[in-house]
Formats: structure tokens, sequence, C-alpha cells
């Protein structure tokens, strides 16, 4: 299941239901805007109310051209209750693109895990001279929740001091970036105490002459190597670089940085590579599932391709670990573009090349991993010019049912070359009369009829050979199959 929808470089990461076993497979799309030679995808996930984090590695899941950029992976989890939390990330040497799990309760300072790490950030590369440990950042995280951000400064160590005693100061700040804004301009949640000059707060920052606005203040604070910082959304949203959070490329850039602050001039001491933030957080409920609903439909283009079309929709936005297409002998996967299915646009196709004249019997198949979503064994058939729904039989003829042996339920063909009454009766090898499954009057043409093995009385029948005989008018035919459980 997932949140909102958000575009961006990563989306769509999504979960199936609970699988036999506790097991789970994940999806993600990744959009790489960047042209990362090398990466790493995974799924962070975790059990609400329980500490451990999972990292699940996903694979790129070969399937063209539906999954041309998606990701899968699954994990066992062992005793899960409650919720399952997870969101997406992508790792490369000096990149990081990541979602976070979500603060729900605006919890200050957050939980160490509820952070996203950003890029590694390697301790002792400051410049010579700079004044001390404490400005060598030593990493970068960030969380949000429905209203408010949250980002962590590490440092190497020696506290967060904000001066020397005397005229040098020094300022820690975490910078966001709206990648839809053109300016040269950001915002920064900044931790510093420079009289007359800077306090803690969030700053509109003109990166071309370095002059800077306080547009709101911040949650602030220190505990041993780690800074924790909050703003507001809506004090964001004040700064004229932000129309909206998230940005509407589904992202924000971010990353720290440390400043020294003299008498001579300002100089950066140390920061952390940028990283790509996409606030979004996906939830699987573990409570309850709903099942998923298909819409299907057949189409023939003569002599170039059949395509088999099956619109998903989950309510829990659950991907289809089965989606399968039965025509003739053959399971086919399906595949779809649009991988969000608490929609309306998730259909899922699957193209076969043209086929001989004739009946043929098709059914679908989907399941989000916990239910199981079937049509009917159902039955077209092909003519040169496409779908015959008008072919009609010279004579009255019974066809053998499909498939057979069976084991739920079997379809029954009969081809009428007249409007009559037709009967369409089970018997069972003494001769007993087991159900009668058609008794009306019906037009001329191709018709089929499912047997769901079960009785006049709606029990469900044992195992063995039954016949069925269809009567029209003077006509009687009967033939033999066989029920398997």
């Amino acid at each position: 299941m997932a949140s909102l929808a958000v575009a961006g470089p990563i989306e769509n990461v999504t979960s199936s239901a609970l699988m036999p076993g506790d097991s789970v497979i994940f999806n993600l799309d990744f959009l790489d805007p960047f042209g990362l030679p090398i990466f790493d995808v995974s799924i962070q996930s975790r059990i609400s109310n329980f500490p451990e984090i999972y990292s699940i590695p996903l694979e790129h899941l070969d399937f063209p051209p539906y999954y041309l950029n998606t990701y899968e992976g699954s994990w066992i989890f062992e005793q899960p209750v409650s919720v399952i939390e997870y969101y997406g990330r992508v790792e490369a040497e000096t990149l990081v693109i990541t979602q976070s799990f979500r603060n729900t309760g605006n919890q200050f300072p957050p939980e160490m895990m509820l952070y996203a790490d950003l890029a590694e950030e390697a301790v002792g590369d400051t410049p010579p001279g700079t004044p001390g440990e404490w400005l060598d950042l030593a990493g970068s995280a960030i969380t949000y929740s429905d209203d408010r951000i949250f980002a962590r400064l590490d440092n190497a160590g020696g506290g967060w001091p904000t001066d020397d005693g005397g005229l040098e100061f020094y300022i820690y700040a975490f910078v966001l970036y709206n990648p839809d804004d053109p300016g040269l301009s950001a915002t920064a949640l900044v931790y510093a105490d420079v009289p007359f000059l800077l306090d803690p707060g969030l700053y509109h920052v003109d990166l071309q002459d370095t002059t800077f606005e306080r547009i709101g203040g911040i949650q602030y604070s220190t505990q041993g190597n780690n800074l924790h910082m909050s703003c507001t959304i809506g004090d964001l949203l004040a700064d004229p670089d932000w129309d909206a959070w998230p940005p509407e490329s589904g992202f924000a850039l971010v990353g720290g940085l440390t400043i020294t602050v003299s008498l001579i001039e300002p100089s950066l001491s140390d920061y952390t590579y940028p990283a790509a933030f996409v606030p979004m957080t996906q939830f699987l409920d573990l409570y309850e599932n709903h099942i998923p609903e298909i819409d299907v439909s057949i189409s023939i283009e003569p002599d170039f391709s059949v395509t088999a079309s099956a619109l998903y929709f989950d309510q829990d936005n659950n991907l289809p670990v089965q989606k399968n297409f039965f025509f003739d002998w053959g399971f086919y996967e399906m595949g779809s573009y649009v991988h969000q299915y608490d929609g309306d646009e998730a259909n899922f196709e699957h193209i076969l090349p043209p086929q001989i004249e004739g009946w043929h019997y098709y059914y679908f198949s989907f399941s989000d991993g916990d239910e199981v979503v079937e049509t009917p064994m159902d039955s077209v058939y092909i003519s040169q010019t496409g779908i015959d729904d008008t072919h009609i039989p010279i004579e009255f003829s019974l066809h053998q049912n499909y498939p057979n042996p069976f084991n739920a339920e079997t379809l029954i063909r009969f081809n009428l070359a007249e409007p009559s009454r037709v009967e369409l009766i089970i018997y069972d090898i003494t001769g007993k009369e087991v159900a009668t499954i058609l008794d009306s009057h019906i037009q001329s043409g191709p018709h089929s009829v499912i047997w769901n093995g079960k009785n006049s009385a709606g029990q469900p029948v044992s195992s063995g050979i039954y016949f069925y005989t269809t009567r029209s008018g003077e006509i009687s035919t009967s033939r033999r199959m066989l029920l398997i459980k």
C-alpha cells in the first residue's frame, strides 16, 4: 500500500499484501534524472512500534516495455503485527535519493530511526586552520511529518559551539533547494548566534550576493555529536522559492554545511554531498486487506493480434503478484505501464499473435498476494473479421466440456441452429439426475454454460464421472466428463 502519489525520481513505491509465509513483495520505480552510472536500490522497512529496520535490496525487473524503470525485491517478516512502514532509497557513491519514515507525532528530537541518512561524509576533510572538529561534518539526515521538516547534522566531535568566546563565530546550516525554482537562492535551517546578525531560525539565502532574510523560527536541540533542527512547512512556504511542498518535481535538494565567521571574512568550513529528498512514506496495514477488482476484455485485430486487457483496482494500492491471462493451453503474464493501483488507470494487457478461426477459451487470474480474483472460464469465436458474435451453426452440436478433467468448474458449449427451448442436465454415473443448469428458450448461435460442480441443492458433488445431456426439440446429445478434487 502507498500514500499519496507524487511524481519524482522515486515513485510508485508499492507492496503486495502479506503473503503466505509472512513474505511481502516490493516494487519501486526509479527515474534517474542525474545520470548515475552505478547505484543501489532498496526498501527500508520497519514494523510499527518496533525499532529494527530492515534494508531490502531491489533488483531491476526485466519485463519490457511495461517495467523499464521498475525494481523489485521481497522480504520475510518474522511475526509481523500491526502495520509495516516502508520507504524507497537509491544510493550512489556521492548521491542519495531517498524517502523517509514519517515522524507522525512531531516528536522532537525525532527518534534516530525515523531519519533517512543522506550521503556518507568523510571526516577530516576540513580546510587547514579550521578552528575545531565541531565544524567537521560527519553526516546528515532528514525526516518529515504532515506539517514539519526535521533535519539532523552530525559532526566529528566537540559539541556545537557558536563562538570561540571572542570574535569568531560558527554557523551550522541545513539547506533546502527547490529544483523547480530557476533562481540562485535557497532556504536554510540555521543554528548560530552572531550578535545583531544571526540567531537560530529559517532563512531565505541569496546564493549570488550571500544576503539573507529570516522568515521563521526553528526548533533545535544539540545531543553529543548530533544537531537536530525543525521548521514548519508553513514557514517554508512563506519563502518565495517554494510554491508547494513537496515541489512539483516531487523532491527537494538538501545538504548540510558549516561556516566560520571572523573579522576577516566568512569561510566555508565543511559541507555534505547534496541529496534528493522525496517526502513520502508507505504503509501496509496487516489488519485489513480489501479484495482487488478486475474489469476484463478481449479485442481482436484480424490477421494481426489478440489483445487481452484487465483494468486492475486495489483499494489498498497493493501490487498484483499474479497477473495472468489464460488462453487455450497457455498462461501469459500481463503488464501495465501504470504502477499505481488505487486509481482507474492500471490497465494490464497481453498481446498474442493472430489466432486460427474457431472457438477459443480464456480466463483471467489476479492476486495481491493474499486474495485471488479469477474470472469464470469464457469462450470467444474468432473469425476472419474478428470476434464473431453472430456465428450461426447449420446444425445443433454439443462440444466437449473444457477443461476436462476439471477441478472446480467447467465450460460446456453448444451450437443452436435455430431458436428453441434447450435443457442441459447433469447426471452421475448411475444415471441419477444431479442438476439442471439450463432450461429456457434461447436464440440460435453459439452458447456456453458453466457448471460449478454442485448439485441442484447447491452442494458440491464428489469426484467421479458425470454426463451432461442437452435436449432441443427432438434432438438429445450427451457427453462424458471427469471431476477430480
